[in-house]
């Protein structure tokens, strides 16, 4: 198949971001693939081919404001391609989309933001919405949460599929992060016996359960790895350090990980830090939480009530530990590799609905599926393609 892969930027920084150079790679190595993207950092190795989108890059919203003007003097390059996957809104006519959030919902959940802020929010959410109300082809959610707020708050009705992200198990998890662990503890001046909670993100979101998580389990230690420049706090127990590449490092040296965050499409860092062996403590606002079974690999706990549970767990090193073994086996099971098939899928299923001639039970064909649960849509994982 031709594939063209749609989205603003392409670098390794940032979900969705990282999420399309995934798939680019991943695709390359059976179909001819194009990223079209406004800007891109594109390895001299990689199979797959670069077409720049014009857009104004004052800020971020003049980007989203602006790409879709550049795609539509692309049209007729695009409308060759069997796959057009466009990451959210990004103007043109795509015939796939992945929803990595839902914006109306997401500003629905802000409460603490400036006026600017959600003044630009508020734009990008009417823009969303007015693209999901016209738009007729195939979704990919990355969590359930997602595709129940696309029905709810834009009434999607056409095919959605749930396909969560995947996870880098041969860089978080790695067999040597003890002695990594182990160096970070001893930059932060954290005894090795003690208990170590680690948080990776935006603090806008987290930061007023994150305080009073620290203040209600002053045993244990709390590095929080952020670039938040507001709600930042000082307290004898708390570490705030700034982002970094070897994130897996602050993962090896962490007993637990705490997501007490008020909205998260999915949530990359609670796979990472299952996949890195640690008991993870989300709130039920996240999309990751959908793969947690709560006391056996992680805890899933409402946000009035998480604090006070999640301070009492943090203080059984024991059941951390178990906990974090089945979070580790659990998190294995989603590889990027996995994800990449299952989109796979989806394309197939696109362009065997869009062939005419096509008899019904062709997409099997296409696709090389295997088996007969394959066929009408359902992988290995359970994930479903089609509704």
């Amino acid at each position: 198949m031709n594939i063209a892969l749609v989205v603003h930027d392409l670098h390794e920084r940032g979900g969705h971001s990282r999420y399309t150079r995934i798939l680019a790679d991943g695709l390359a190595r059976h179909h001819d693939v194009t990223v079209f993207a406004n800007y891109c950092e594109r390895p001299p190795d990689s199979r797959w081919n670069f077409a720049p989108v014009r857009a104004w890059r004052a800020n971020a919203l003049s980007t989203v404001q602006t790409f879709p003007i550049g795609m539509r003097s692309l049209a007729p390059q695009l409308a060759a391609f069997d796959i057009r996957h466009m990451q959210g809104y990004c103007g043109g006519r795509p015939n796939v989309v992945t929803a990595h959030i839902c914006l109306a919902a997401y500003l629905n959940s802000l409460r603490d933001i400036s006026r600017r802020s959600r003044t630009s929010l508020g734009w990008m959410a009417t823009a969303e919405a007015r693209f999901y109300h016209g738009y007729e082809g195939h979704v990919i959610a990355i969590s359930q949460k997602v595709a129940r707020e696309l029905q709810e708050c834009y009434e999607v009705r056409g095919p959605i599929s749930v396909i969560p992200h995947g996870v880098d198990a041969s860089l978080f998890g790695a067999d040597n992060g003890a002695h990594a662990g182990a160096a970070v503890r001893s930059e932060l001046g954290i005894d090795k016996d003690s208990t170590l909670a680690l948080y990776v993100g935006d603090l806008t979101k987290t930061h007023t359960h994150l305080k009073a998580i620290s203040a209600a389990a002053p045993e244990v230690e709390f590095v929080i790895v952020t670039s938040s420049k507001q709600y930042r706090w000082s307290a004898s127990n708390v570490h705030i350090v700034q982002p970094t590449s070897e994130l897996a490092r602050y993962y090896a040296a962490a007993d637990a990980f705490v997501f007490p965050t008020t909205y998260d499409a999915f949530g990359m860092v609670l796979l990472e830090a299952m996949a890195s062996g640690l008991a993870v403590f989300s709130s039920d606002r996240a999309g990751a939480a959908e793969l947690i079974t709560t006391g056996k690999n992680g805890f899933v706990i409402p946000l009035n009530d998480w604090v006070e549970a999640t301070a009492a767990e943090l203080r059984d090193r024991d059941s951390l530990r178990t906990v974090g073994a089945e979070a580790k086996t659990m998190a294995r099971g989603h590889d990027w590799s996995t994800v990449v098939a299952a989109v796979e899928q989806v394309y197939f299923s696109v362009a065997a609905a869009s062939e005419p001639a096509l008899e019904a039970g062709s997409v099997a064909e296409l696709g090389g599926v295997d088996d007969a649960d394959d066929a009408r849509g359902v992988n290995e994982k359970g994930y479903r393609y089609q509704q």
